[in-house]
């Protein structure tokens, strides 16, 4: 491999610009000319000529170049040959063919082959022009891998990214489905933990209470006959609290029954809510009616349990703190929310300042939260409230359009661990 170097200084005003240029050439003289011809262009020269397969390997190991000048038909090497070296080492040089003479047909299919341009040596005035192009062509497609190298990089860094920020939300989404399946828990239990005491409740009025209040009332009963026979003057007074002694009996056994009578007979809601109309008529004798808007849908047990003691809860409430007369249940399925109402026309319902000590009205929260229910109470005007429960029917494409997605929000909206500390501290009672 024949090497010649030049450094040639500033030949106009301006400042020679350097080129590496690799001449694969079988000619010396026709390898000077070439030269020559890029000096007189302006180029800050630095080249090497060469003229076979061995000595391009090595020139292309040794250092960068930003030109390679070929000719197209040497004795041990050709354009060709040149090309397809140059595609295995992967590198984008500006590639020129200068030949004496070259078959137009030749010259397309090495154009084709990935030659830049192809210059007769009897016409070297292009040469400078040509190359001045094909450094700029190759500047632009530097540019072009630049970018694109770097825009595959931010694309790579992107795709990680995501994929942290999805394992991220992932991990938090886990960790709040495990806070809502712990917090369903604990109100499943405070729940069962509410039945349990009602039941209780229930039995000692009936078994406990009941009888010492029959007891009594028995030896009221003896007083009065006795008081009677002997012609006492305070007859009267002892019929009267005989007589007041059988009311409190009979409403203490009304009481038992409703508070140990949890169980729900029926196949559907309407006829559980009906039959619960009716209870409370025949209890408490008061007025109480049931009426139902369109096909009921069917229900899990469980959903239809917690509707049922929310309307259970709803009206007991309305009898013993809203001292009511009239009490009205409603249940209306449309446009894919089944809404059950309780309406009473005692004294209005009064949001509770600070923190809710109303555990019955918390309860019915709760029971509707288990069932993704939306549960609201408000007064109606100076005389009566309302408590409407709001059930989404998962099959219908109206519901899932505005589902209110309860659980999630009461997950957020409230206190875990006054959940579990109200549970166990219940639990702790009633052992």
């Amino acid at each position: 491999m024949n090497t010649r170097e030049t450094s040639a200084q500033a030949t106009f005003n301006g400042v020679r610009k350097p080129l590496r240029a690799l001449l694969v050439e079988d000619s010396q003289i026709d390898a000077e000319l070439l030269a020559r011809a890029l000096e007189r262009g302006g180029f800050d020269l630095t080249w090497a000529r060469i003229d076979t397969a061995e000595d391009m390997e090595q020139a292309l190991r040794k250092q960068m170049w930003d030109l390679i000048l070929c000719d197209h038909a040497m004795p041990r090497f050709s354009a060709p040959e040149a090309l397809e070296l140059l595609k295995r080492n992967k590198l984008d040089v500006p590639f020129i063919i200068v030949s004496g003479y070259i078959e137009e047909e030749t010259a397309v299919g090495a154009m084709k082959a990935g030659a830049h341009d192809y210059i007769m040596k009897d016409r070297l005035a292009r040469l400078v022009p040509a190359v001045e192009r094909e450094l700029r062509d190759a500047e632009v497609r530097r540019a072009r891998a630049k970018s694109e190298e770097a825009l595959r990089r931010a694309h790579e860094e992107l795709e990680l990214r995501v994929e942290q920020r999805t394992a991220d939300l992932k991990a938090a989404n886990l960790k709040l489905e495990n806070v809502i399946e712990e917090r369903k828990r604990l109100e499943n239990e405070l729940l069962e933990i509410a039945e349990n005491e009602r039941r209780r409740i229930g039995f000692d009025l009936h078994d406990d209470l009941g009888q010492k209040l029959t007891g009594m009332a028995l030896m009221m009963k003896g007083l009065e006959r006795k008081l009677e026979n002997g012609g006492h003057a305070c007859v009267e007074e002892a019929h009267r609290i005989h007589s007041l002694m059988e009311d409190i009996i009979h409403h203490t056994h009304n009481l038992a029954r409703q508070f140990s009578s949890l169980d729900v007979k029926g196949d559907d809601l309407s006829t559980v809510l009906k039959g619960l109309a009716i209870n409370v008529k025949k209890l408490f004798e008061i007025t109480c009616s049931f009426a139902a808007q369109g096909a009921a849908p069917e229900l899990p047990q469980h959903t239809m349990v917690q509707l049922y003691k929310i309307a259970q809860e709803a009206v007991s409430n309305a009898i013993k703190h809203g001292k009511a007369t009239q009490v009205s249940i409603g249940l209306v399925n449309q446009a894919g929310h089944l809404v059950m109402t309780i309406k009473n026309d005692g004294v209005p319902f009064s949001e509770p300042s600070g923190k809710s000590t109303r555990m019955g009205l918390r309860i019915m929260h709760y029971r509707a939260n288990t069932i993704g229910a939306m549960l609201e109470v408000k007064a109606l005007g100076k005389s009566g409230t309302m408590v409407s429960c709001t059930l989404a029917d998962k099959n219908s494409s109206k519901a899932n359009n505005h589902s209110p997605e309860v659980a999630e929000k009461r997950v957020i909206a409230e206190s875990h661990h006054e959940l579990e500390t109200a549970a166990h501290g219940k639990a702790r009672r009633r052992e």
